[in-house]
């Protein structure tokens, strides 16, 4: 959880007495590496059931007293635990909204990504195509399921809200995801209007993650199909589809492969037919915390992929040329720095 600086030192900081330097690139990493760490240990997992003390949770994972301390020092004061003498448990915050169960498993994604930070210099002199990572290391291993999950958490922690302001004119009947990997949008949307039927587009290991939403949602899993393939190198799945949502796709595309999907959804699309893309755009309205949150994830985007958070206004023209007109943007309250862009093609 975020430093919490008292009024005054949020005065301090704000008119530089206290160097923020000092936050923004040693403790920022620093606490990370602290998160992560508590994540391969699974200390919030061994935590779910109830309090320990030092030495249980010691045992527990298998770690020094010193070292085991020191980071128990840093989750309590952070914010993630609670201590009541020599016990620990989880604070409410981490209760209410972090993945205690999923979080090992995200830990090698988020490792992946600092290993490459080093190199950022690398990409501002020469902007990669790509990025310095690249979609590959996600496409398979370790890396590639630690991403899925992360993904699934991302969708499991949003989807209600973003399901909940995308409007129809009239109940959608054929639905595409496109790179829909976890496949719980096609769910969600599927229980809300009866007659849907959905298709999940993606990578191999995307539907890997999709089969275990459906084996879990078997009351949707049949009106929803499961297609492999890369939007990037070939066609999307022949259709008529009505409604077709990206959800984090086009911040980690380059603005001409962004047009050309366009372009192709345009052509497996019925008049009329709505298209909802969930991302981060960069003149979002809001909060220094939102605009911050916007613009870092912008900043990761075009380190991992050689992509960026986009304008609205861009994308809007973006959509206008492929025929998709009445562009709307949205802010999530629940997700700050993410939006929603919903807009229809043209009759």
């Amino acid at each position: 959880m975020p430093l919490r600086p008292n009024f005054i030192e949020r005065l301090l900081l704000r008119i530089g007495v206290i160097p923020t330097v000092l936050l923004d690139t040693g403790a920022s990493m620093f606490q990370a590496s602290a998160l992560l760490t508590a994540g391969d240990i699974r200390l919030f997992t061994h935590l779910k059931d109830g309090p320990l003390s030092l030495n249980e949770i010691k045992a527990r994972t298998q770690t020094s007293l010193h070292g085991l301390s020191a980071l128990l020092t840093c989750m309590v004061n952070l914010g993630y635990l609670d201590q009541k003498g020599d016990e620990y448990r989880l604070s409410k915050a981490t209760r209410r909204s972090f993945p205690i169960d999923l979080f090992p498993a995200m830990v090698p994604f988020f490792r992946a990504l600092n290993a490459q930070q080093n190199r950022a210099t690398e990409a501002v002199n020469t902007d990669p195509d790509g990025g310095i990572m690249g979609y590959d290391m996600v496409k398979g291993g370790e890396v590639g399921r630690s991403f899925q999950t992360f993904m699934r958490w991302l969708g499991s922690s949003m989807v209600k809200e973003v399901a909940s302001h995308i409007q129809f004119g009239a109940s959608p009947k054929n639905m595409l995801d496109v790179g829909g990997s976890h496949g719980l949008y096609c769910v969600e949307f599927c229980r809300r209007y009866a007659g849907l039927r959905a298709t999940v587009f993606d990578w191999p290991i995307g539907l890997d993650n999709a089969r275990t939403t459906l084996a879990a949602e078997r009351d949707v899993a049949p009106r929803i199909e499961l297609v492999e393939g890369d939007f990037e190198k070939g066609d999307l799945p022949a259709g008529r589809y009505d409604f077709v949502f990206l959800g984090n796709i086009v911040h980690g595309l380059r603005e001409e492969a962004n047009k050309l999907l366009f372009r192709k959804i345009a052509s497996v699309t019925s008049s009329g037919a709505t298209i909802s893309i969930l991302d981060q755009y960069s003149n979002v309205r809001g909060s220094a915390f939102v605009k911050g949150v916007a613009s870092l994830i912008g900043w990761n985007l075009f380190l991992f992929a050689g992509g960026r958070a986009y304008d609205f206004d861009v994308l809007a023209k973006w959509l206008d040329d492929a025929g998709f007109g009445s562009a709307k943007l949205t802010h999530l309250s629940r997700s700050p720095g993410f939006s929603l862009i919903t807009a229809r093609k043209n009759s």
